[in-house]
């Protein structure tokens, strides 16, 4: 009859086999996903590099017409991106070490490249939607948006900050706002049969205050309340807009501060 001390050493051994078979079993997945989102990206340089060269008139999603090697260095740039950002677990925290770590070897890409990067993601996206991968589709999403709000800010310097609550928004967008934020921004129709199947889907606010009790921190948009201080950030309720207000309080005066700034330089 086997001994307490054996059984308990074998149990040991087979509790450290299935903490490690779990651990390889999460980095698969993780890996799979990364590939799904590079054989999609991939898929739309490939599409884009045959029209660019043979001059073929077909649907793009968006896509303008550009040369084969500004789509590879375009490509490089958000695989790199999408690195670094799907590393790190807080949104805000990600976005800052992935522009960081990619401004420097792509400092062409955020002078001059943008546009193309924006149009890659939201035909990537587009392409996700109709295939079914909503998941990814609301990452090209975040993404098409942060890029858009650099250039405004950063090069054509047209807006005073980045809205990083529609930032957050699109991170858990539902169906109805996720198909309407590409098919407003696609030069095709190819949206037009999905819009009409999710647009009675309530679309959905995200509330700023990280201690909402509400299931996700979401509720029906069109009924929350916003900061009529600085107009970037929603609330549920007047309730959950003052026990934020402490913490919003320090972000609120800068963005008002930042605005303030814009608008005198722009009249001088």
């Amino acid at each position: 009859m086997p001994s307490r001390k054996k059984a308990k050493g074998r149990a040991r051994r087979a509790a450290k086999e299935a903490k490690a078979k779990k651990e390889e079993d999460s980095h698969t997945v993780a890996a799979a996903a990364d590939q799904r989102q590079e054989g999609s990206l991939e898929a739309q340089m490939q599409r884009l590099q045959i029209n660019a060269i043979t001059g073929k008139k077909c649907c793009l999603r968006g896509i303008a017409p550009v040369s084969p090697s500004d789509v590879k260095i375009c490509n490089d740039f958000i695989h790199k991106f999408i690195a670094v950002l799907t590393s790190i677990e807080d949104l805000s925290d990600s976005f800052t070490a992935a522009t960081e770590s990619t401004m420097v070897k792509f400092a062409d890409v955020y002078s001059s490249k943008l546009e193309i990067v924006v149009s890659i993601l939201l035909a990537s996206g587009t392409q996700l939607i109709l295939d079914g991968d909503k998941h990814n589709a609301r990452l090209y999403a975040v993404l098409a948006y942060f890029f858009q709000q650099w250039m405004e800010v950063q090069v054509k310097e047209s807006k005073a900050i980045c809205i990083w609550s529609k930032v957050y928004e699109l991170h858990v967008a539902d169906d109805h706002t996720l198909i309407q934020y590409y098919r407003k921004r696609i030069s095709c129709s190819c949206l037009d049969k999905k819009y009409e199947e999710v647009k009675s889907v309530k679309k959905m606010g995200l509330c700023y205050n990280p201690k909402c009790s509400l299931p996700g921190r979401k509720m029906q948009r069109s009924k929350m309340f916003y900061c009529t201080r600085c107009c970037e950030v929603n609330y549920c309720s007047v309730e959950c807009q003052k026990n934020d207000w402490k913490k919003h309080r320090q972000f609120c005066n800068r963005i008002v501060a930042k605005k303030a700034a814009f608008n005198t330089s722009k009249q001088s």
